[in-house]
């Protein structure tokens, strides 16, 4: 595999004028790497009118996505809004409003079996796949582990901590909000997380068996916690 060295040092192809590497070709046989185009380099150099220099391959991206994608779960591994079969009036409702805006805030709520992880799964493909916002999804275990480990394991950082507290897009998939047993720790850690979301105007899906309300009145959730979820969450019942 060449180096980026090497790349740089080899003769640049001619390009015409706003033609990207990656409708180019690599010089010579590239039959023995993955990306012809780059040699698995993820950098080719151009030489165009206006300015020389090194792209990033469209490689580096279409990475990046399938790793994302490979993240779900083999039971929901098919989930598209294609492939959601509304069975009532209230999931074809869900099913819509979800789709005419994926990159939007929901708090999807219902029975058990109804369809809200494979909505969940179906927005966090759509975005994966836009390449324009970073994500993650968690359950509400996997979450608060991850959170006891950044407060408590010093050379951590939680990839979701971490992001929600920067400025660049980013959506916070999380399923199955109600099963968690509340103890100081975890209001607060979850009530830092979802601040954070909200004030960076960072996105939120959620799913759960209770409804907002429900949350506080089962003693579910804080309801300051709640009070964010409310303020940046559209409620839909699946």
């Amino acid at each position: 595999m060449q180096s980026v060295a090497q790349i740089l040092t080899a003769n640049p192809v001619a390009l015409r004028a706003g033609e990207r590497a990656a409708e180019i070709p690599s010089i010579g046989p590239g039959n023995e790497y993955e990306c012809p185009y780059c040699r698995d380099s993820e950098w080719r150099w151009i030489d165009l009118p206006e300015s020389a220099g090194m792209w990033q391959r469209d490689c580096v991206a279409e990475k990046v996505q399938a790793r994302y994608l490979a993240l779900i779960p083999e039971r929901f591994k098919d989930s598209s809004f294609e492939s959601f079969k509304p069975g009532d009036p209230k999931q074809e409702r869900a099913l819509s409003l979800v789709r005419k805006d994926p990159g939007g805030n929901f708090y999807l709520t219902g029975a058990y079996g109804n369809g809200k992880t494979h909505l969940l799964y179906a927005q966090y493909r759509e975005i994966v796949i836009s390449g324009k916002v970073r994500c993650h999804v968690r359950t509400t275990r996997e979450l608060v582990g991850e959170l006891r480990r950044a407060e408590f394991d010093e050379d951590f950082v939680s990839p979701v901590l971490a992001a929600a507290s920067k400025r660049d897009p980013y959506h916070l998939f999380w399923d199955d909000i109600d099963k968690l047993k509340l103890t100081d720790f975890k209001t607060e850690v979850l009530f830092d997380l979802v601040d954070n979301l909200y004030r960076q105007k960072h996105g939120l899906t959620v799913t759960g068996n209770y409804s907002m309300r429900d949350l506080v009145e089962h003693e579910r959730m804080h309801p300051a916690i709640v009070g964010r979820l409310d303020d940046m969450c559209r409620a839909i019942e699946v």
